[in-house]
């Protein structure tokens, strides 16, 4: 099966996953932190896991616990989009998935690295999830990225293109029917937490593979937004796992008054300046001086 049919296999999926969606009443409603004012489908972004599920019949090489990990993350997710369970229900969960994840990598980790990996993984699964707010900015920023590490995996061959391409062609179809001014769905927990595990996974095993580090920086702009929005509301004493509005690019949606769209492609082609210079900058220092520039931005967007 070509491509393009399974392509057109996650749209097929798509639409009847909304038509069943709609009639359960499986919906996100507005509130007080809500970037949206329409009842709106969520999880969406089942058909993420699905391309996975799909990719791992369809390789050469399976990659088992990887399965195991996003499918894990999906189900405890998609629970969650519906019934919302604790946080350290949650936690215990994206902890164990990640815990899969390093084991799948082979990681020659000493003791004290463990818990550094754990808390990366962990941390990245959330911030993905956080920074699921308006429409466009998971499947456009998504896009990026996926594209970004197909461009890499044929300068460096890291894993089968499979990995890559089944995950951006779910992203895709499902672009169709979010990246749009009043979306049809949300990706929901599951579409947000389970692509976050699939890109923090192909992420480190090309860092393995390179040893290059600075392909870190295919994730600066979530990091960025995350890790500085936590550590402002932690030095204002607010609760950091309260919701709230205080991330980039709900700040530029709701005081700056700029539309979700215009917002989610600022992210987006950040981003991709950002992985240009990474994969085809040699010179150490242009890294730098792009990464301190983006910083200096992100501080100044305030």
């Amino acid at each position: 099966m070509t491509y393009f049919w399974f392509f057109s296999l996650f749209i097929i999926i798509e639409l009847i996953y909304l038509k069943i969606a709609r009639k359960v009443g499986f919906m996100d409603l507005p509130n007080h932190r809500s970037s949206h004012l329409q009842p709106t489908i969520r999880g969406g972004g089942v058909i993420f896991p699905i391309a996975l599920f799909l990719c791992y019949f369809s390789s050469a090489h399976h990659l088992h616990l990887l399965l195991i990990s996003i499918l894990l993350l999906a189900v405890i997710s998609l629970i969650d989009d519906k019934y919302s369970l604790t946080s350290k229900l949650r936690f215990a969960m994206h902890l164990i998935a990640s815990l899969l994840l390093i084991i799948q990598l082979e990681l020659p980790l000493l003791n004290w690295m463990l818990p550094i990996i754990l808390f990366v993984f962990v941390g990245g699964l959330n911030a993905f999830n956080f920074m699921d707010g308006i429409n466009g900015i998971t499947a456009l920023y998504s896009i990026v990225t996926l594209l970004t590490l197909y461009v890499a995996n044929t300068q460096f061959p890291f894993i089968e293109a499979n990995y890559i391409i089944f995950p951006l062609l779910s992203v895709l179809a499902f672009s169709f029917f979010n990246v749009r001014k009043r979306a049809l769905c949300f990706a929901g927990d599951v579409g947000s937490i389970c692509i976050a595990g699939i890109i923090l996974f192909l992420l480190f095993r090309l860092v393995i593979h390179t040893q290059n580090y600075f392909y870190l920086l295919i994730l600066l702009v979530y990091a960025l937004d995350s890790g500085a929005t936590i550590l402002r509301r932690k030095c204002s004493g607010e609760n950091i796992f309260k919701p709230h509005r205080k991330h980039l690019y709900q700040q530029l949606v709701h005081k700056k008054k700029l539309n979700h769209l215009q917002v989610s492609f600022l992210f987006a082609t950040v981003q991709l300046f950002v992985n240009i210079f990474v994969l085809f900058e040699k010179n150490i220092y242009w890294i730098i001086f792009l990464f301190l520039l983006v910083l200096i931005s992100y501080i100044f967007a305030f």
